[in-house]
């Protein structure tokens, strides 16, 4: 797509902004309006960058008119540093996106704070005595559901006003709210839940059980975006998916290390899951099931090293994936199309995140490496 006109640097110079923190990354997300993306760290420090870049890849690209040629010059001036949030926040529990330009955080005193694009904390729920156990926001950054062991209690963010509140017969560990913000699925001590929010703890009238015994080490959950099927990420070999309006659910396994993140991508219309030698994926509509196996879709290149993390594209048939060697692709759902974004040495992938145009892809590593990527306009067509 590009050719570099800079000597001895490479495409991932051009396009990405970098910088080395504290310790290593272990969260990136960014704010709903993409104007902010943060990064946490492993010592509870939050760094928080713009994704405004006044020396943009799309200001510096230069296509020639003779010839067609796309070239990108390289930057003129450092990059800013980020700001570094003025509280240090809980290693636990994730960051979450709190309206459309902040985000919400349990500080290392248990109390819920928002975070600012500038780094500025304003404390939003006092802490009581009970420790938050976890916490989830909804698709927009208009909700905020937060676990204090078995209660929970969910807000509205404009108001932080308690829409309801309802307890659990059990601590509460991850939890996930669907898109229409109609259902929250709960997860504890090997237990799936689904909550009907506007019932105050009944579950919705559909064919699934409210509860499901038996499903261990879920350390994250993801809804597609429909809000018929939640997948469960695990610190185990497998990972489980549930469809809700079928009643069904399944426990897929036999991978070769703990399936830490499992996404959808919607457009490639495929279900996407780390923990392997390359990107493991189904249709969406056609998932393992019982003894069926689904359909598979064989996408990227297989290797020798493992998939530690991955993100899929919110508006295009893509998946970023992150290996425990540095490594860093983006590919083609259902092909075996690949592009090398970036090798990093001796340090491993640990988080991927899309920006929700797309435009943006944040990258941490173990080192405490940062990074943001800009892909131009033209990059993926």
């Amino acid at each position: 797509m590009t050719e570099n006109r800079s000597a001895g640097m490479s495409l991932f110079d051009l396009l990405a902004r970098q910088w080395n923190l504290d310790a290593g990354i272990v969260q990136a997300v960014f704010s709903y309006d993409d104007s902010a993306v943060l990064f946490r760290t492993l010592s509870g420090k939050v760094a928080l960058l713009s994704t405004k870049d006044a020396e943009s890849p799309g200001s510096r690209t230069r296509i020639e008119g003779d010839t067609g040629r796309t070239t990108i010059r390289q930057r003129k001036n450092p990059v800013p540093e980020p700001r570094i949030a003025t509280t240090e926040v809980s290693s636990q529990l994730p960051v979450v996106g709190f309206k459309h330009e902040g985000f919400a955080a349990v500080d290392t005193g248990g109390a819920v704070q928002l975070i600012t694009s500038r780094g500025q904390c304003i404390e939003k729920v006092h802490p009581d005595g009970s420790a938050v156990s976890a916490l989830c926001g909804d698709h927009e950054g208009s909700a905020l559901a937060i676990a204090f062991r078995s209660r929970v209690s969910i807000y509205q963010t404009s108001t932080m006003d308690v829409r309801v509140e309802f307890d659990r017969d059990r601590p509460v560990r991850c939890m996930a709210l669907d898109p229409t913000r109609r259902t929250l699925a709960v997860w504890g001590d090997e237990c799936v839940e689904f909550v009907d929010i506007d019932k105050s703890g009944n579950f919705p009238g559909r064919k699934f059980p409210g509860k499901i015994e038996g499903v261990c080490n879920v350390t994250r959950m993801t809804w597609d975006r429909s809000g018929r099927y939640l997948a469960c990420a695990s610190s185990d070999k497998a990972f489980h998916v549930f469809d809700i309006d079928a009643g069904t659910f399944q426990r897929v396994e036999n991978y070769p290390s703990h399936v830490g993140v499992v996404d959808f991508c919607e457009t490639g219309n495929a279900l996407v899951t780390s923990g392997a030698y390359r990107l493991v994926g189904w249709a969406i509509d056609d998932l393992p099931r019982g003894e069926h196996p689904g359909t598979p879709l064989t996408t990227g290149k297989a290797g020798l090293v493992i998939i530690d993390t991955i993100a899929a594209h919110p508006h295009r048939s893509l998946v970023a994936s992150g290996y425990a060697s540095g490594l860093v692709t983006i590919s083609s759902i259902g092909t075996t199309q690949e592009l090398m974004v970036h090798q990093e040495h001796s340090s491993r992938v640990t988080s991927l995140m899309w920006s929700n145009n797309g435009e943006h892809l944040a990258i941490g590593f173990s080192s405490g490496k940062a990074a943001v990527v800009n892909f131009p306009d033209r990059f993926f067509k």
